[in-house]
C-alpha cells in the first residue's frame, strides 16, 4: 500500500483510524484549546477586532479548519455577546466524521 493511502486508512479509516477512535485525538495529545480556555478568549477577542475593522458587516464568517470535535468554536461562542452571534456564521470543517455523542459544548449561530 502507497504512503498517502496508508496514512489516510490509519488517521481516518472505519476499522479504528485515529480521529475515529471514540476517546478522539484529545485522549492522546492536548493542543491549545484543550489546554486552557484562554486560546479561545483570545480568537473570541480577535474575532470582535476583525469584526470592528470591517465595520460590524451584515454577516460575519468564523471558519475553524481542522475542527475535530468542535471544542474551539464552542469555547469561542461562549465568549461572545449575543449581539454578535445574531450575525456570525460558523464554519467547522473537518475531514472525519464525528463519532457519536454530545458536542464538546454550547451551540449557536452556526450554519
Amino acid at each position: 500500500m502507497r504512503w498517502a493511502p496508508a496514512t489516510e486508512r490509519a488517521l481516518y479509516g472505519p476499522d479504528g483510524g485515529f480521529y475515529r477512535r471514540p476517546e478522539g485525538p484529545a485522549g492522546h495529545f492536548r493542543t491549545s484549546v484543550h489546554a486552557s480556555p484562554l486560546f479561545a478568549r483570545a480568537v473570541a477577542r480577535l474575532l470582535l477586532e476583525v469584526d470592528a475593522a470591517l465595520g460590524r458587516p451584515e454577516e460575519l464568517a468564523f471558519v475553524d479548519v481542522g475542527a475535530g470535535r468542535g471544542e474551539l468554536v464552542a469555547g469561542v461562542l461562549a465568549e461572545l455577546p449575543e449581539v454578535v452571534g445574531e450575525r456570525l456564521r460558523v464554519y467547522a470543517v473537518e475531514l472525519a466524521d464525528r463519532p457519536p455523542g454530545p458536542p464538546a459544548g454550547p451551540t449557536r449561530a452556526i450554519a
